[in-house]
Order: C-alpha cells, then sequence, then structure tokens
C-alpha cells in the first residue's frame, strides 16, 4: 500500500523556504569554517561554490521526484518504484546516517558549550535541553515549526550580520593570497567536505517537501534553489571574513565564528559580543536537529504505516539523546568521523538511493511515453 500525503498539515512556499534555509545552514555556519580553512587553505571558499553546484543538482533532482510522484510521500513513491523490501532497505540506509545526524548535531553543540563558554558544566545538560526543545516542537507539528523557524533564520542571520560588519577595520584581504599555495588537492579535500556538510544533506530534506503541496511545487523549485545559493553566499563570506581576520591562523581555530566575535572592539562600548554567535550557534542547531528528527520520524511511521507519526517522538528524542552521549569515545575521534567518514557515508545512504529512484522514475516515464506513441 502507497504512503499517500498525511493529513492535513501544509506549508507555503516562504515558510518551506525558511525551513530549507534554517536546516540547510544550521549549525555548519559555526563549525564548518575553521576544519575547512584547514582543509582547503585559502580555497576554501571555491570549495563551498563547487560543493554548492553538486547541491543544486541533488535539489533538482528530489524535486523533480516529488513533481513526478506529487501526493506521496518519499516512502509511499519509492515503494511504488521498487518495491517493499527494497524500500525497506533504503529507509534503513538512511537512517543510519539520520541517526548520526541528530545525535551530532547536539553533541557539537555540547562540545562548543564545554570548550568555549561554559566549561564545568556537564555535556549531558546542554543535550538534554536541545532535545526537550527539539520534541516540543516536534509534538507541535510541522505547521508550528515552519512559522518559528521563519523568526528563527531571521534572528539568526542579524547576529551573523552584526558580527561580520563590526569587524570590518580587521579584515586583511592580502591574507586571501595565494588561492592555491599547496596545488589542487586540497581544494579537493575541501569540497568533500563541504559536500557532505551541509549540501549533501539536502536528500533528507525529501522528506519535508510533500508538505508544501501539489500545487505549490512549481514555485517551489526556482525559490529552493535560490535558498541554497543564499546558504552558499552565507558560508563564503564567514569563510572569507575568517581567512581576512585571522590569517595564518583561521585553520588552527576550531569555532572561526566565535574566534572572529570575540574580536570585536569598538571604543569601550561594543565588546565581547561572543555571545551572539553563541546563541547563533545553539539556534541554527536546534533548526537542523529538529528537521533532521522530523525526517527520522517520518521514515519509521511511514515505513510501518504509523497514523500519527508524533507517538514516535519522545522515544527518538531519547535514543538520540542516549546515541549522543555514548557513541564518541572522544571528541577527537568524533570530530575524525565527521570530517572525514560523513561525507562518504551521505553519498552511500543518501545519494545513491535517490538516484536510482530518479533513474527508475526516468526509465518509467520513458517507457510509458514510447507506449503511448506506437498506440
Amino acid at each position: 500500500m502507497m504512503t499517500m500525503m498525511k493529513g492535513k498539515e501544509s506549508i507555503n512556499n516562504m515558510q518551506m523556504v525558511f525551513l530549507f534555509f534554517g536546516y540547510l545552514i544550521g549549525s555548519v555556519l559555526i563549525i564548518i569554517p575553521g576544519p575547512l580553512v584547514t582543509m582547503a587553505k585559502n580555497a576554501a571558499w571555491i570549495s563551498i561554490l563547487i560543493a554548492m553546484a553538486f547541491g543544486i543538482l541533488l535539489l533538482q533532482v528530489i524535486l523533480y521526484l516529488q513533481r513526478k510522484h506529487a501526493g506521496l510521500t518519499f516512502i509511499g513513491y519509492s515503494r511504488k518504484l521498487v518495491g517493499y523490501w527494497p524500500t525497506v532497505v533504503i529507509a534503513g540506509l538512511m537512517l543510519t546516517m539520520a541517526f548520526h545526524m541528530a545525535a551530532g548535531i547536539f553533541l557539537d553543540v555540547a562540545g562548543f558549550m564545554n570548550s568555549m563558554m561554559m566549561p564545568e558544566t556537564p555535556p549531558y545538560v546542554f543535550m538534554g535541553l536541545m532535545f526537550i526543545i527539539a520534541a516540543l516542537l516536534l509534538h507541535s507539528g510541522i505547521e508550528a515549526i515552519a512559522r518559528i523557524f521563519s523568526i528563527l533564520v531571521l534572528i539568526m542571520l542579524l547576529f551573523w550580520f552584526v558580527v561580520l560588519v563590526l569587524l570590518i577595520p580587521s579584515y586583511h584581504p592580502e591574507f586571501l593570497r595565494p588561492i592555491l599555495p599547496d596545488g589542487y588537492k586540497p581544494l579537493l579535500l575541501g569540497t568533500y567536505l563541504s559536500f557532505g556538510i551541509p549540501f549533501g544533506e539536502v536528500i533528507l530534506f525529501a522528506l519535508v517537501l510533500p508538505y508544501a503541496g501539489i500545487k505549490q511545487m512549481k514555485g517551489l523549485n526556482k525559490a529552493l534553489v535560490w535558498t541554497m545559493i543564499g546558504c552558499g553566499v552565507v558560508l563564503m563570506l564567514s569563510t572569507v571574513c575568517t581567512i581576512m581576520a585571522l590569517g595564518p591562523f583561521a585553520a588552527e581555530k576550531k569555532y572561526s565564528l566565535f574566534t572572529l566575535a570575540q574580536l570585536v572592539e569598538i571604543g569601550d562600548i561594543i565588546e565581547r559580543i561572543e555571545s551572539i554567535s553563541g546563541m547563533t550557534m545553539i539556534l541554527g542547531s536546534l533548526m537542523k536537529g529538529t528537521v533532521t528528527l522530523f525526517a527520522i520520524q517520518t521514515i519509521i511511521a511511514d515505513v510501518f504505516g504509523i497514523k500519527d507519526s508524533r507517538m514516535l517522538t519522545n522515544p527518538l528524542c531519547l535514543l538520540s539523546m542516549l546515541m549522543a552521549m555514548t557513541l564518541p569515545a572522544t571528541m577527537q575521534e568524533w570530530e575524525e568521523m565527521v570530517f572525514v567518514v560523513h561525507p562518504l557515508w551521505v553519498g552511500v545512504v543518501y545519494m545513491i538511493p535517490v538516484l536510482l529512484l530518479a533513474a527508475v522514475t526516468l526509465v518509467r516515464g520513458g517507457l510509458k511515453a514510447h507506449d503511448a506513441q506506437r498506440e
């Protein structure tokens, strides 16, 4: 039995844009620039540009699937295309990555707070509060989540913009040269990282697209493409400003945007505004984590035919928190997994199944057109 689009909940295009922006940029705004500069050096912004181009292609694939199978959820049209058991396999593979993301997003918040702001506070305090808020949002439904995120995204962008503008006196454009000091290998490594986080993760957003409604899909295509471009621009500006402000030390700073905020000092009036960056980190992580948990909840509910997916919210949040507390032995081991294994994992469990579904849709459409011509 195919899974049809559930219920009465729906999101308009503007709300979907904010939801997509919050999910895509999320916590990467403060986490990624530092490691990306470490890998790609001064070519980090080019790596983002290349990865964004691949992300736009993947976005077109999931939008194509949604248009061709309007009215069906991701699991619904997967079951229609390849059958029940292959769909279970696809769902299982996607859940491995999705749980890793959900646990990791809030684990990163705890790591950030412990290393930069509150070292004495146990990590489970931060993770517990974040998962409680995420659970409350999930119980409210996707419509309420979209409305709240519309406000949170604007607040996050305002904080980000304020920090970068106040740092203008500290920028040194000469630090941007040379662009490729060590050849093309660092550029490719940076592209690998920025594709896995965040642009390859766009595939999981296919679980949210059905809530836009059939009539809105035409206008949504262009809106989401421009949203992804906007995310890329924000990430590129953050990376370029990090290099211009910190120079050779940019690669040594783990939370570069937070470090930049510490540099802001205008007389005796404006200084020590790094708490703004901390709020940006928390808001972004909350949005990304909530959408990821919503996708997990939707996948499980659709596979097992659960009518009310919200009954899964509390168990899923608890399981994700336990994973966040127990999986990584050390933060160094966790960082290696995120920056090395995560992009490959995204490619295998997100990209390959979706490309397979798109190929099956394309072939079936071609066969139907051929049969119609013969008749």
